[in-house]
């Protein structure tokens, strides 16, 4: 059992690496948008007790690890379920847990990767100074929250129109990440969207990495909706899952 797991995960998390849609959507693009808002905002310009360099580096790490979690892992799944792979699963020595449990670890080591090649790429270019502590609690907090995408990317798998879940997914990334605060403040947005986006996971995502670089602790209300959406996801996921298994 354990040698299988190890396999898998071994294998899903080369596939994931190999994507061309993993380089371009999950590194090269949100890499992009760091450079392209740092530089017209300036990367030295205060913003909420810190600086718009290291402001708009935690929304883009958070905004990339949303939609590696939506992208590579959700649709990935609708795909799955769409082609047959999950029934033919069935048929194999490979269980279920095994299955999905080495793509949530596999998910998880490549969200560590994405993390730190975001965080060295500012680093290097725009001479970021953070401490080392601020560095590591940030990318912690990045890291361990993104699970609550994962378990989003799970609901969305539930979908067995895979042409259906992209068009969803690309709809939950772009909306999770604009109304959300990721590409501008919520206080450049309009009011309503604003009074919105207070209360999506992925404002609470990266309000905690931006608290971190405040010298502040995130707040409580951070971990409330960004545990509590994760919850509700895995639940509703389970449920669906199990319900048609049961057909």
């Amino acid at each position: 059992m354990i040698h299988m797991f190890v396999a898998q995960t071994k294998a899903e998390s080369i596939r994931i690496i190999r994507s061309p849609f993993f380089l371009l959507f999950s590194i090269a693009m949100p890499l992009a948008f760091y450079f392209l808002f740092a530089s017209m905002n300036g990367v030295d310009k205060s913003i909420q007790s810190t600086t718009w360099g290291v402001f708009s580096l935690m929304s883009m790490t958070a905004f990339s690890l949303i939609g590696t979690a939506v992208s590579q892992f959700g649709i990935r799944l609708s795909f799955e379920h769409q082609d047959g792979w999950v029934r033919l699963l069935k048929l194999t020595p490979l269980s279920p847990a095994v299955w999905i449990g080495s793509k949530i670890v596999s998910q998880m080591a490549v969200h560590l990767i994405v993390i730190v090649v975001i965080f060295l790429s500012a680093g290097l270019v725009h001479d970021i100074q953070l401490t080392a502590g601020q560095w590591i609690l940030c990318g912690l907090w990045l890291w361990i929250g993104s699970i609550s995408f994962l378990a989003l990317g799970a609901l969305l798998g539930t979908l067995t129109n895979a042409n259906t879940s992209v068009a969803i997914g690309n709809v939950l990334q772009m909306g999770l990440a604009i109304v959300g605060g990721l590409w501008m403040p919520l206080s450049t947005l309009p009011s309503w969207m604003g009074s919105v986006g207070e209360w999506l996971p992925s404002h609470r995502y990266a309000n905690g990495a931006w608290n971190m670089i405040a010298g502040k602790n995130p707040a409580s209300i951070d971990f409330i909706i960004l545990t509590g959406c994760g919850l509700l996801f895995m639940l509703l996921s389970i449920y669906i899952y199990n319900r048609r298994d049961a057909v």
